[in-house]
């Protein structure tokens, strides 16, 4: 029996693989209230630098990010918080995982963090919770909202509505703030 089962377990991964194309992910959309509520901090905050390391067989990425406000939680200004996120580069060696964003120093995002480990935080949601900041040519800060990120539930958008991909931020802002203690 204990020889079946050994055989079984390779053989079930290597169908699941055939089965199941290269590279893809399937999430279930959130809304900015269901994703506040699974946050422990919700920050707007810049990437000041990111280094890649390997852990256990993997590389992860910490990205040291300084908080230029705090949405939801206790981090206040100017606190450094390290947010560690699935996949980078060490050396030669490249490794992405299908889905996982990507972080650029120097920019600004909108950060839905939960839990961790010592001062590294993780991302509460795997495609939507990196909302990256911009301007406009007029100055007004713009959420880059991606598709994973429902601004209201969805039965409050109107059918066929696809999502918005730029919305103002005081708008992500005041979704987050109706729903944080």
């Amino acid at each position: 029996m204990s020889r079946l089962r050994s055989l079984a377990a390779p053989c079930l991964a290597a169908l699941l693989a055939l089965a199941s194309p290269a590279g893809a992910i399937t999430t279930r959309p959130v809304t900015v209230a269901e994703l506040t509520r699974a946050s422990d901090d919700v920050i707007v905050g810049t990437v000041r630098r990111s280094s890649s390391r390997w852990e256990g067989g993997f590389i992860v990425t910490d990205h040291e990010v300084e908080v230029v406000g705090a949405l939801k939680g206790r981090l206040p200004a100017r606190a450094t918080v390290v947010v560690r996120v699935a996949g980078g580069v060490v050396g030669r060696i490249a490794q992405a995982v299908p889905g996982a964003p990507s972080l650029d120093d120097g920019r600004t995002y909108v950060l839905f963090l939960e839990g961790g480990v010592s001062t590294a935080r993780y991302l509460a949601h795997m495609t939507a919770a990196v909302v990256p900041v911009s301007a406009d040519a007029a100055g007004h800060a713009l959420a880059g909202v991606p598709s994973s990120l429902r601004m209201a539930p969805a039965s409050a958008a109107p059918a066929g509505h696809e999502p918005v991909a730029a919305v103002a931020l005081d708008a992500v802002t005041r979704a987050v703030r109706s729903v944080a203690p």
